[in-house]
């Protein structure tokens, strides 16, 4: 097993763009992964006011689609009224409400959401135990429309697999695959292969992209390596509350955990990084830390 600082695969920090979904101010803000991250420094954004249902942002993804290239999936909100959403990345610079593509509204306090490519289907993890399904009429995410509702308890996180074809989620102490099935408005989840046990809560999936073939699962106080193909699951590190863990090509790591008492509320001011070069927001909640790539693996 690996101390945090331990598993970076270069001695000086990469250069890379980082997205963070800071739920103090209710926004989403992009940063140069080695500039200072003020205000002055943001590269891109998505605020949302704080309005109903928006506030507390707990996920960012970027995909590529055919009609508009680069989009960014999101959820927001809080227990029984929560939102998710798409927008154009490459619109403009600072993006609002007013600019969304696409929203719904989900109930169950969505944690994290995903794009399956060729299906034209999104998935919404709802902590509040459900897996949403949405399937649109054409290639408009404005028609995207809840085709399929799963029980799933405490799901936190869902990520496309590309190379197997598989949808995986976690939740609670377990790790579970997809198939997708049918396309559009007939899109279904369909379990496939045996669950896998963790520990804790599962918070986050990621791919490990200095290893193509395994994924990055967190709990409460664990980080794991999961092969994608054999299942097998090893312990990478332990860390206290970690909400968001990845690994770039170079082999650094970046993660984030949660400091703060309040259950309302999550995360702390800091993104961290195996090659050291922490950035920290005065203020700040930051749940989750992204790269900056529409890449599943």
């Amino acid at each position: 097993m690996d101390n945090p600082a331990d598993i970076s695969g270069a001695a000086a920090p990469a250069t890379y763009k980082v997205a963070i979904t800071d739920q103090h101010s209710g926004r989403i803000l992009l940063f140069d992964r080695t500039a200072q991250w003020t205000d002055a420094n943001v590269r891109w954004s998505f605020s949302t006011g704080n309005a109903p249902g928006w506030d507390h942002p707990f996920e960012i993804r970027f995909r590529d689609t055919q009609r508009y290239g680069m989009i960014a999936l999101m959820t927001f909100g809080r227990p029984g009224e929560g939102r998710a959403a798409i927008v154009n990345v490459t619109s403009k610079a600072h993006l609002t409400r007013a600019d969304v593509l696409w929203s719904a509204r989900i109930t169950t306090y969505p944690h994290s959401i995903e794009r399956v490519p060729g299906a034209g289907a999104v998935v919404v993890a709802g902590s509040r135990d459900r897996l949403h399904v949405f399937g649109p009429s054409t290639s408009d995410p404005a028609t995207l429309k809840e085709v399929q509702t799963l029980n799933f308890t405490k799901a936190h996180a869902v990520l496309w697999d590309d190379q197997n074809e598989l949808l995986w989620v976690t939740g609670g102490t377990v790790v579970r695959s997809y198939r997708v099935t049918g396309t559009m408005r007939h899109a279904q989840l369909a379990k496939h292969g045996p669950d896998i046990t963790i520990v804790g809560n599962g918070h986050d999936i990621q791919p490990d992209y200095s290893r193509p073939g395994t994924l990055l699962v967190s709990d409460s106080h664990h980080v794991y390596s999961l092969d994608k193909k054999t299942r097998a699951l090893t312990t990478l590190v332990k860390l206290a509350y970690p909400k968001s863990y990845v690994r770039h090509e170079s082999g650094q790591s970046m993660w984030t955990t949660d400091t703060s008492e309040n259950e309302n509320v999550w995360g702390g001011p800091t993104v961290h990084f195996s090659a050291g070069g922490d950035r920290t927001r005065a203020g700040a909640q930051i749940y989750k830390a992204r790269l900056y790539t529409t890449r599943f693996h």
